[in-house]
């Protein structure tokens, strides 16, 4: 990455901006003049169109249009949150991923001393999603998914896998199965894995799918990213740029990583390009967006610091990339 000084681009969420929404902002893809956003609280995923001062919010979509009762939609407060970790647009589509995790139980009134012990699965996280784009690319179709339980589904693949199996009933954020973003192909759903991490290996789960996205194989890749793991995807050309950091809620490292993804089963080990100084934000999603006909990444940050959101405004930061 060049020492170009990053340059502030605001998203302007109008009538759909609340504070849950721009305080979780989770992943991003850009096509053409638009620009697509998801957050791990809520139902919804928002369409953003460019405009001179940056972005500004063109339609805001719920799942539950698109599919009848997805879990969580009988609970309170619009229903159980998706977790939308990814986003992607391709071969005339977008696509949504929520992160299949299970969580450790816990309520807002809890010590926050107190750990429990029970464990729960989430349903309404295990959502990977194809809807058609139409129109002017604003505008979406009809929607499709992955099984969501089953022999067929994600979890149910990854249940006869040597390396994953033994992580699959632990929580997020302890080395538990936790998908944090994708990026779609020409032949291949990639899903980067924030959990677990394999000794020091990050994973990423190859996903070949059918036109009616039944998985039709996957393999993994294993990736040196100094041990961290991944924290978001996305894709210019064959190059993958990775968000790496931790597994769990610590505050850093976080690292920025080129990756030319290979057909192999031995370790591979991505370039390291950039490390966010220490501090209060976490890069959380990430987009190659190209500006003023530079080439960079669009990146927005888990605890966004103050500064960033006003009114119904988030500035996202751009990075020029070599």
């Amino acid at each position: 990455m060049t020492n170009n000084p990053v340059q502030r681009v605001r998203l302007d969420y109008a009538a759909a901006a609340s504070r849950d929404l721009l305080n979780n902002l989770s992943g991003l893809a850009a096509d053409a003049r638009m620009l697509w956003t998801v957050s791990d609280e809520g139902r919804t995923f928002e369409c953003l169109e460019a405009h001179e001062a940056g972005y500004v919010l063109a339609r805001q979509y719920r799942i539950d249009d698109f599919i009848a009762r997805w879990p969580g939609v009988e609970e309170s407060k619009g229903g159980a949150e998706l977790d939308l970790e990814a986003v992607d647009v391709a071969q005339g589509a977008l696509w949504l991923c929520g992160s299949h995790c299970h969580v450790r139980l816990a309520h807002d009134d809890d010590d926050k001393d107190l750990l429990r012990s029970k464990i729960r699965a989430r349903p309404s996280r295990h959502l990977l999603a194809r809807i058609t784009l139409m129109d002017d690319g604003s505008r979406l179709g009809k929607m499709k998914v992955v099984s969501r339980k089953g022999a067929g589904s994600i979890r149910g693949v990854l249940a006869g896998d040597a390396y994953l199996k033994p992580f699959l009933d632990l929580p997020s954020k302890e080395n538990g199965l936790d998908i944090e973003d994708l990026v779609v192909t020409e032949d291949e759903v990639l899903l980067g894995l924030r959990g677990p991490r394999l000794d020091n290996s990050a994973v990423v789960v190859h996903l070949r799918l059918t036109k009616d996205l039944e998985v039709k194989s996957y393999r993994l890749s294993f990736l040196d990213l100094g041990s961290l793991a991944i924290r978001d995807l996305c894709r210019n050309g064959s190059a993958i740029f990775i968000v790496a950091g931790p597994v769990g809620d610590a505050m850093g490292p976080f690292r920025l990583y080129r990756w030319q993804p290979a057909a192999t089963s031995v370790i591979q080990h991505p370039e390291n390009l950039y490390e966010w100084p220490a501090g209060s934000e976490k890069p959380e999603g990430l987009c190659f967006l190209e500006r003023n006909g530079k080439p960079g990444c669009l990146i927005v940050y888990d605890r966004p610091d103050n500064s960033r959101i006003k009114d119904s405004v988030y500035e996202a930061d751009w990075m020029v990339i070599d």
